[in-house]
């Protein structure tokens, strides 16, 4: 075991100081929620929800969230500065010509044009506009053009008298993306659905010059460098026009089906290329000559919403599955590489040392942390769709990743490097364990059973079945003689492992059981589910369970003083001493909900993983607090 944590953590004991008061930072010099000892990955670039994007004529960029508007310096990740300006969420974003001022719109019809260097507004204007998708400046300049979905069409104003000049409704059952100016400002483009995706009007009289396109709904639209095309994302793809006689140019489709559905996109107009963002979470740059893909990559682990190029084209803004990236162009790879996960962390668990913690996230990778530095020590990739179950084998040597595709998957810890495959589950893995003896691997999935495989074995697993529906969880006895199982029938069941037969179904919680553990000696187990229940079980006198009001957790871990258990909860962890059915601890502060929680070999840590991507190290409450 290395000693620093150990060290670490007993100074801090010996001296009567709780753990949060000595490290109030994470390890990037970001607060820590109260009770938290360090975190794991990290926050940075994170929102809820984008509204707009862009960059500023130096390269920061510029972030739309809620009624505010952040600026980052980009090259080091930090924001330089958040300024609300609008009551309600602003929904559109144009910079000015010159680069001197912002066009902001929000959902409610306010206009606004922002000085971003004095973080003031200049003027504003209410243009009645309700649903509003988007603000945009004429190419001379001199008006502003919006639109939106109350009423549906567009409107113009002018922006020294804020007078309207121009009003025009539209065809579709509904629009998106809003309007834009044709070529030479006398004409609208307006993106919408669902019989047809793009209108071409005349701005002054509403005149249709033309309605085409087809696949269901626009979900950007973005006028060419050289103002002569129309670049549109739609559900399966993204299609360039021609707007002299509205011929199809190109079709940019990276990813087939509606996985490849574009939601925003942008130009490089040096370069002469379209970058897209899509669906699936990645980059597209493709070729406007040929119309062939340059390259393309992985950034987000959800649907990408915003995309902006950077005015000298060596990077691109994008905002997807809940995080703010910018990937150089010519190499995909992100600018600031921070060590963390892209997607929601499923599971945790830390090696018998205590000295590791190793995490398996959605974005299809396993990271071993330092819990004590926070630092990532190695990411291990190929956990295939997804890593929803994890589990350190007894000597610390290997973890088990149970994965989306069905495949458990062996890696070795120091290494990352794949030893051994067990297929057979048909749906998601959902909980792996090991027996303490280290000879076998149980496992449950979606398919309704649980299975134990021999690690010196290829034979086909024993199979153990019974539950109605997907196995959620399983856990194996200090003596190895019983498995314990949780599904989504509501019940518990016990399982006599040598023999692979069922022993008893326990059955009182009201919804899925989502996490099951022994305490103890075996002779009691404890269950938690959706119904928000923790449940304590005594095995052999066969009574009625007591409940306790934990709260719908989809995750526990047992103390090494087998009364203290830990529940994922809301944002954080509960901790109950069993004996008692008394809630003895709590603690909150992920940015998302708790998704996994383990705890420390010596009980004094425990540490939660969450849907924002990081994981939170605690100070353990126990029972004699």
């Amino acid at each position: 075991m290395r000693m620093g944590l150990l060290t670490g953590l007993a100074g801090l004991l010996s001296l009567g100081l709780p753990l949060h008061t000595q490290t109030p930072t994470d390890s990037l010099g970001d607060p820590l929620p109260q009770g938290a000892i360090q975190r794991l990955g990290t926050l940075k670039m994170r929102y809820g929800s984008v509204g707009g994007l862009t960059y500023l004529p130096d390269g920061r960029g510029v972030v739309l969230s809620g009624g505010g508007v952040d600026i980052w310096d980009l090259a080091t990740g930090a924001v330089v500065s958040s300024t609300q300006v609008a009551a309600t969420t602003l929904t559109s974003v144009e910079l000015r010509a010159d680069g001197q001022a912002l066009l902001l719109g929000d959902v409610g019809g306010a206009v606004y044009e922002w000085d971003p260097a004095q973080q003031a507004t200049l003027r504003s204007w209410e243009t009645g506009q309700g649903g509003l998708r988007s603000a945009r400046y004429s190419p001379d300049g001199t008006r502003f053009l919006v639109a939106g979905g109350s009423p549906m069409g567009y409107m113009e104003f002018d922006l020294a008298s804020g007078a309207r000049t121009a009003a025009g409704a539209t065809d579709f059952a509904t629009t998106r993306c809003g309007a834009i100016y044709g070529p030479d400002g006398s004409t609208v483009i307006m993106g919408g659905g669902y019989d047809h995706l793009l209108e071409h009007r005349v701005l002054a009289t509403g005149e249709l010059l033309q309605a085409w396109a087809t696949n269901y709904e626009a979900k950007q639209i973005r006028l060419g460098p050289e103002r002569t095309t129309v670049l549109v994302g739609t559900e399966a793809f993204a299609e360039e026009y021609s707007l002299t006689d509205y011929s199809l140019l190109h079709r940019y489709d990276a990813v087939p089906g509606e996985a490849g559905r574009c939601f925003a996109h942008d130009f490089a107009p040096t370069r002469n290329e379209a970058v897209l963002g899509l669906r699936t979470g990645s980059i597209h740059r493709f070729n406007r000559a040929t119309g062939q893909e340059v390259l393309g990559w992985m950034a987000h682990s959800g649907w990408i919403s915003a995309v902006a190029v950077s005015p000298d084209e060596r990077y691109v803004l994008t905002f997807g599955g809940g995080l703010l990236v910018e990937s150089d162009m010519d190499t995909g790879r992100p600018r600031l590489n921070w060590a963390r996960h892209g997607g929601p962390v499923r599971a945790v668990a830390f090696t018998p040392g205590g000295d590791r913690v190793i995490s398996g996230s959605e974005d299809a990778t396993l990271r071993v942390w330092d819990p004590v530095s926070g630092e990532c020590l190695l990411v291990i990739e190929g956990a295939r769709l997804g890593a929803y179950a994890l589990a350190v084998s007894p000597d610390g040597a290997t973890v088990a990743a149970g994965c989306k595709d069905g495949v458990i998957r062996e890696f070795a810890i120091a290494s990352g490097e794949l030893l051994h495959e067990y297929r057979g589950h048909r749906g998601f893995v959902r909980s792996v364990a090991y027996t303490h003896d280290g000879l076998r691997l149980v496992s449950s999935a979606d398919d309704g059973s649980v299975r134990i495989w021999r690690r010196d074995s290829d034979e086909p697993p024993l199979t153990l079945e019974g539950h109605l529906a997907g196995v959620l969880s399983v856990a194996v006895s200090a003596d190895d003689r019983l498995v314990l199982s949780g599904g989504r029938d509501g019940t518990v069941r016990l399982w006599d492992l040598a023999e692979a037969r069922p022993i008893d179904t326990l059955g009182a919680h009201r919804g899925w059981v989502e996490a099951v553990a022994f305490a103890g000696d075996g002779r009691r187990a404890v269950s938690v589910g959706r119904d928000g229940r923790l449940m304590r079980w005594e095995l052999e006198a066969r009574g009625e369970p007591v409940a306790m009001d934990n709260g719908s957790s989809c995750a526990l871990s047992m103390a090494p003083d087998g009364n203290t258990v830990h529940c994922a909860f809301s944002t954080g962890a509960k901790s109950w001493d069993l004996a008692q059915a008394r809630l003895i601890g709590q603690v909150q502060g992920h940015a998302g909900a708790a998704t996994a929680l383990a705890v420390s070999p010596d009980g004094r840590m425990i540490v939660t993983g969450s849907a924002d991507t990081s994981l939170l190290v605690w100070e353990a409450p126990t029972a004699g607090d």
